[in-house]
């Protein structure tokens, strides 16, 4: 059984004024600030010029053909190509 519907079958159990104090404790805990997550650190230009160099790479190997080519024409070139 999923969590979720653990934990709702768990509230819809709980008398309606208990389900009102749930509401109001998740509401206050999910508008309470939090921390922000921790920045991340700036590149430098050679690790940035490093990793578009593996994306170009990635995107040429994957690259399966040319831009704008509907998609049913593609599914009917690989069909083709199966049988």
């Amino acid at each position: 059984m999923s969590t979720l519907i653990q934990i709702e079958s768990a509230v819809t159990a709980l008398p309606p004024d208990e389900q009102w104090s749930l509401l109001g404790w998740l509401r206050e805990r999910l508008t309470a600030p939090t921390a922000s997550p921790a920045q991340p650190q700036p590149r430098s230009a050679e690790e940035i010029q490093r990793w578009l160099m593996e994306l170009d790479e990635l995107k040429a190997s994957t690259h399966t053909g040319k831009s704008g080519v509907p998609l049913q024409q593609i599914m009917d070139d690989i069909r083709d190509e199966r049988f």
